[in-house]
Parts: structure tokens; sequence; C-alpha cells
């Protein structure tokens, strides 16, 4: 999976708009779920087929987050190790 910011900011706009009640834009929709899961899925027009991939996209989502927290754990905390002046 391939995540950029912008594609976090339009999935987490996409699961907003379908909590909502509403559909998102198909074509942009299209484009972000064909780049982040590395598929080659045709464009739908279909309403529960939107709505399974954004699903998918969120379910994807959290999936990196939690690996962004697992790694921002692992790393060596930095501590201020600065020598004092005499």
């Amino acid at each position: 999976m391939k995540w950029n910011n912008e594609d976090v900011k339009l999935v987490e706009k996409f699961i907003e708009i379908r909590n909502r009640g509403y559909y998102a834009d198909s074509a942009q929709l299209n484009d972000v779920y064909n780049r982040v899961l590395e598929k080659n899925v045709a464009p739908t027009s279909c309403g529960s087929c939107m709505r399974a991939r954004i699903s998918e996209l969120e379910t994807a989502l959290n999936q990196f987050k939690k690996t962004l927290e697992v790694k921002e754990e692992e790393q060596p905390k930095k501590t201020n190790k600065t020598k004092k002046k005499e």
C-alpha cells in the first residue's frame, strides 16, 4: 500500500461523506482506491460498490495508522543530553 498525506485526507473525507449517507465522487474515489491499494479496477457508479470500496480503504487506512503507531513506539525516545556550561 502506498499512502501520502493527500490520500489520507481524501479517504477520511470519503468516510465522512459515506457516514452522512451521501456518495463520494466516483472518479476521485476510484483513483485513490487504485493508487493506494495498488489495484486496477474500473470506475463504477454502483452505490453499494462505492461504499464497499470506501470500507476497504477505511480498513487499509486503519492498518496504516496502526503501523505508524508501532513504528513510533519502537523508536528510541530522544533525550536532551546537552552538557551544562560551568
